[in-house]
């Protein structure tokens, strides 16, 4: 809604976000929430940024441990 000020979704408990960067400009948030899940968890939620943060997005899994898992099944992987 109004008033809540662009990235508020972003706000919350650290290791529950996975920043993922080199990503193609052409992904969609869509695309880069599949490629996340393949880990087994489940994300709450997905952004691609655009602008000055092109290639680069963030992902709020709904544990630490999905987080942590993401991170060392996909990192490196590619979209």
């Amino acid at each position: 809604g109004k008033g809540k000020g662009k990235g508020s979704r972003l706000a919350g408990p650290p290791e529950l976000k996975v920043w993922v960067g080199d990503l193609p400009e052409s992904v969609k948030w869509k695309e880069l929430q599949e490629h996340m899940e393949t880990a087994g968890g489940k994300t709450a939620w997905v952004e691609v940024f655009s602008g000055k943060s092109a290639g680069t997005g963030a992902v709020i899994f709904k544990t630490a441990e999905e987080a942590t898992e993401a991170i060392s099944k996909l990192n490196g992987s590619e979209l």
